[in-house]
């Protein structure tokens, strides 16, 4: 499949910026805005791919020191070695920096034009070739509500350019690489089908903004595509983007974890970075779910932060505790020591897991 395919039969004139499009997203209010955001996603790029490595290392040779005696250490016992450490101070702070400097300019410069792309939300609601459901008064959980999401201001329910920041705020995080769209096409390429062949009903659970969810279509073109999102501003740009570039796919604001669907009703279902986002119960109850919609011989292929190990990474456990506590990841931390795969070899008839750096993609058939 072609990387460049999104962009085919699309509808993208100017755009509310005036400023027409970087790949799918609209573009800044000025060069000097996209420009800036240029610096940082380096910075940020230059931290992990420099810094990390460099922090990793000094933590070991503190280790190899004697200054943690444990295997298996307490995320305070970690933290007591590793935060006076003077690179991995410095780590820290960019990353926490350059975080909260790329939502303020992205957040500044769609304000200039907040109500053309208030709008363009609104004019396209009843637009197709999909469709769209979701709930202005919508009651979000406590859960949900409690804090700004990797502190996007507003997080994703707040704002109702939520959904425009927040896929700005994804190009910085992906160092430009999915502007177009290509590593979600490249995920969505990667799911295995169900051993039968049938492939008539598509589900993505918290579909975000919906790269993966078009994405899908694109696969697979005759099949039935849905994407759910508990943020209403999430899913009403998914759709709002998903017209523009001509894609029938049908978004819904929904919980993972109390979905309206009937049982048994979807052959493929994609759960992508979700479950680090929620409490642990509903986070199971979530699973659940999805294998309540799969049918039998469907497949949930599950895409997330890889578990923590025994013996303990320090360094990568130290990394995620960092994510949990200064990047507004709440419940990361412990899902990470939740021990996922048990659970999971509950509830399917088999799962297989597939580590990758720092993520691990769980298959599991019904």
């Amino acid at each position: 499949m072609s990387k460049q395919a999104v962009n085919s039969n699309s509808k993208i004139n100017s755009g509310p910026t005036g400023r027409g499009y970087i790949g799918t997203m609209a573009a800044m209010s000025s060069y000097d805005d996209e420009s800036y955001l240029d610096f940082i996603e380096g910075l940020r790029m230059f931290a992990l791919r420099s810094m990390n490595p460099s922090s990793a290392r000094a933590l070991k040779e503190e280790i190899n020191a004697g200054k943690i005696k444990s295997e298996n250490p307490s995320i305070a016992e970690t933290r007591a070695v590793a935060d006076p450490i003077p690179v991995i101070g410095i780590r820290n702070r960019m990353l926490h920096s350059t975080q909260g400097l790329n939502w303020g300019r992205i957040v500044d410069s769609y304000d200039q034009n907040r109500e053309a792309l208030e709008q363009e939300l609104t004019d396209a609601e009843k637009d197709g070739p999909g469709t769209l459901r979701w709930d202005p008064n919508f009651e979000y959980p406590s859960y949900f509500t409690a804090i700004p999401y990797h502190r996007q201001p507003g997080s994703y329910h707040a704002d109702p350019l939520g959904g425009h920041i927040y896929h700005y705020g994804t190009k910085v995080f992906h160092g430009g690489s999915n502007d177009k769209d290509e590593s979600k096409i490249e995920r969505i390429g990667m799911l295995p089908e169900p051993k039968d062949g049938v492939m008539n009903k598509f589900l993505d659970i918290a579909c975000a903004i919906g790269s993966g969810t078009v994405a899908a279509k694109l696969r697979w073109p005759k099949a039935e595509v849905y994407g759910i999102e508990l943020a209403g501003p999430l899913v009403r740009y998914a759709h709002m983007r998903a017209t523009r570039l001509n894609s029938e796919v049908h978004f819904s604001q929904q919980l993972a974890e109390k979905l309206d669907f009937a049982d048994n009703t979807f052959d493929l279902i994609y759960m992508s970075t979700l479950l680090h986002e929620m409490p642990l119960d509903e986070g199971r109850e979530a699973v659940r779910e999805a294998h309540r919609v799969l049918r039998p011989g469907g497949i949930l292929v599950i895409n997330d932060m890889v578990q923590a190990t025994v013996p303990l990474n320090i360094w990568s456990d130290y990394d995620r505790y960092f994510d949990h506590r200064f990047n507004n990841e709440p419940y990361a931390y412990n899902y990470v020591h939740s021990d996922l795969d048990s659970f999971l070899n509950k509830q399917f008839a088999s799962v297989e897991n597939l580590v990758q750096g720092k993520t691990s993609t769980w298959t599991c058939t019904k």
